[in-house]
């Protein structure tokens, strides 16, 4: 009984390290290091920069993810979520960073701080799913 005890432990923390690699994977996508930035609209470039990083990441991962869709249904139900997830990135950054006017020279780096670190989030989650080995739709979670 003590044996199984184990050998129900050992598969236990070997579950829950391969469910922690989906859940930190490596850099999906390059960074550039803005600390070096030294006045407000190179630091925005560099911000915006990160963000064109992971959007175009996004984007990849998006027309693999479509790629291995088996049925022209599930391309359609893709598609539509990911033109929800846009809108809804959109105005979740706006009312986040708030409206542009009086938001001052800042204003850009936060909205592409806020934009790259949502489309971060979505870049993992279509991995995630890209990567299942149950299929693309079996990890969609």
């Amino acid at each position: 009984m003590r044996n199984l005890a184990i050998v129900f432990a050992a598969l236990l923390v070997a579950s829950c390290d391969a469910h922690a690699s989906h859940e930190q994977p490596g850099p999906l996508y390059k960074v550039q290091d803005c600390s070096k930035a030294m006045v407000q609209m190179e630091i925005n470039q560099c911000a915006d920069a990160n963000f064109e990083s992971a959007d175009h990441a996004l984007n990849e991962t998006y027309r693999k993810l479509m790629d291995a869709q088996t049925d022209q249904a599930s391309k359609d139900k893709l598609r539509d979520s990911e033109r929800s997830w846009i809108k809804f990135r959109d105005q979740e950054c706006a009312r986040q960073v708030g409206p542009r006017e009086g938001g001052g020279s800042i204003w850009p780096m936060d909205m592409a701080n806020c934009l790259e670190t949502k489309t971060a989030e979505r870049l993992r989650e279509l991995h995630h799913s890209l990567d299942c080995p149950e299929g693309p739709n079996a990890c969609a979670k």
